[in-house]
């Protein structure tokens, strides 16, 4: 296998203990010393985390190109080789990866070992920091709105969706400067981003680690409609944007909250169905909105890479449920022909049927 370059220094922090084992297993492959797949799946994935996908990339390619690959192991490589090429604004070939990834695991050993689902939104100071934090905003002159997920559970029932992973706040796009430095001055950082999204920020919460988005949303061209989405590289080529329409304009009005006057949508329940269609009501914890929101304007290269990436994780986990979820969330939203597709459904279902009833999730 070739060597990775070094890492530089951005990535190697002093009391960073993810850099220290980074560099360690760098140093190992350096000298040609032969790792564990386990520990190459743990430099791939530090790799990527500190900032590396070049060298990922490189390693990746190389374990590839063995004729001996395991069949248990060729799904990793081009998971980390996907996610490499995306972090590197690679989007095609990023796509390519995965979809190379999915294939793989059609032929790859069964595991199924799915873990408890995670409920962290819903401890009750979570809730309490999304209205403060929106009162904040507001304060500041900032518009912010529950938006997304976070919307969804507060319109629906009445508190954060237990299951979701982050809290999502909607605002016009030329506020996110304002809306950045309000939240450092109230505990929020913003982490390094390990792939930037143009219309989006992501901070996180030092006291109760959450993770807060702030979703940009620009006027639509021509149109009273906002857009927003994903927009990368500075929204070329078009083609890979991933696009949300939204009706516009947007018509927000203040409301007394549990910490201050807040923004909220005039319409909430319309905003629900743009995203989530007129079933919005009913609970399906397994839908992916970044895959299946009603409002995308079409199956982008970054809407596919998040597609393919998405099913591949939650399969290479064993959260086979989950992945037949996701795979038909594609074949009815965008391809329903995909031949890899299909099969992928046809495999995951198969393996589905294999368990025995009491060793299903759900």
């Amino acid at each position: 296998m070739s060597q990775p370059s070094s890492p530089g220094s951005e990535s190697h922090k002093a009391g960073n203990p993810d850099a220290a084992r980074f560099q360690a297993l760098t140093r190992r492959l350096q000298q040609g010393g032969i790792l564990a797949p386990a520990d190459i799946r743990t430099w791939c994935h530090l790799g990527l985390e500190l900032g590396q996908p070049g060298a990922v990339q490189h390693v990746c390619q190389s374990l590839l190109a063995a004729q001996d690959v395991h069949a248990a192991l060729r799904p990793y490589w081009l998971f980390y080789l996907g996610t490499a090429c995306l972090h590197q604004m690679q989007v095609e070939e990023g796509v390519l990866a995965m979809r190379q990834a999915v294939e793989a695991l059609l032929r790859a050993p069964r595991v199924h070992q799915p873990q408890p689902v995670s409920h962290k939104l819903a401890h009750p100071r979570i809730e309490a920091l999304l209205w403060e934090t929106l009162a904040q905003l507001a304060a500041g002159g900032v518009r912010a709105f529950a938006h997304a997920g976070t919307l969804l559970g507060l319109v629906r029932e009445q508190r954060l969706l237990p299951f979701d992973k982050d809290i999502d706040l909607g605002l016009l796009l030329e506020d996110i400067p304002k809306a950045h430095d309000i939240l450092l001055r109230h505990g929020w950082r913003r982490p390094q981003p390990l792939f930037r999204i143009d219309n989006m920020a992501t901070y996180c919460h030092g006291e109760t680690d959450v993770v807060l988005d702030l979703c940009g949303l620009a006027a639509e061209s021509g149109g009273p409609n906002l857009l927003g989405g994903f927009w990368i590289n500075h929204g070329t080529p078009p083609a890979w944007q991933r696009v949300t329409r939204f009706p516009g304009p947007l018509q927000l009005e203040l409301h007394a909250g549990p910490a201050g006057s807040v923004w909220q949508l005039q319409n909430p329940e319309h905003w629900l169905e743009t995203i989530y269609g007129k079933a919005w009501r009913v609970p399906d914890p397994a839908f992916d909105t970044i895959i299946g929101a009603c409002n995308l304007t079409g199956f982008s290269s970054l809407t596919q890479w998040y597609a393919y990436s998405r099913i591949t994780n939650a399969w290479l986990n064993g959260y086979w449920e989950k992945a037949l979820r996701l795979t038909r969330l594609v074949l009815e939203r965008h391809t329903p022909d995909d031949a890899l597709m299909l099969q992928a459904a046809h495999t995951l279902e198969s393996h589905l049927a294999s368990l025995g009833p009491d060793s299903r999730s759900a």
